[in-house]
């Protein structure tokens, strides 16, 4: 993810609450990080909880069964961080589709594509 997406701001959600987590738990850095498999140092733990780095999809995930807490909810800062990027993308790009002109196939393509995103816009795409 680039680092240039990721910024705190007064009143949003932190970009992620791994520390709130561990620290309800009395769990420390080191002992999160040998149950995630990185043996007893807990340095990419410290990195995670700054975001400092941006955990593995097998890590977050872990994190996710450990605290039985959604990814989603555990990162929520940078999952809207996420999720206003991919919009801001697809909006774009649905504006470069409707700028397209073709015939054939590759406008049946297009329009597929502008049918998804109106479909996922307006929510019923599954």
């Amino acid at each position: 993810m680039p680092q240039n997406l990721i910024h705190e701001q007064p009143n949003k959600p932190l970009a992620n609450y791994l520390r709130a987590h561990r620290r309800k738990t009395g769990i420390t850095q080191r002992e999160l990080a040998q149950f995630l498999g990185y043996g007893t140092h807990g340095g990419a733990v410290s990195r995670h909880e700054r975001l400092g780095a941006v955990p593995s999809l097998v890590v977050a995930l872990s994190y996710q069964a450990l605290y039985r807490i959604p990814v989603s909810e555990i990162f929520v800062g940078l999952t809207e961080t996420v999720e206003f990027h991919i919009e801001a993308q697809l909006a774009e790009f649905e504006n470069y589709l409707g700028e397209q002109s073709a015939g054939g196939s590759r406008a049946a393509l297009i329009a597929r594509k502008l049918e998804w995103l109106s479909e996922r816009r307006n929510g019923s795409y599954n």
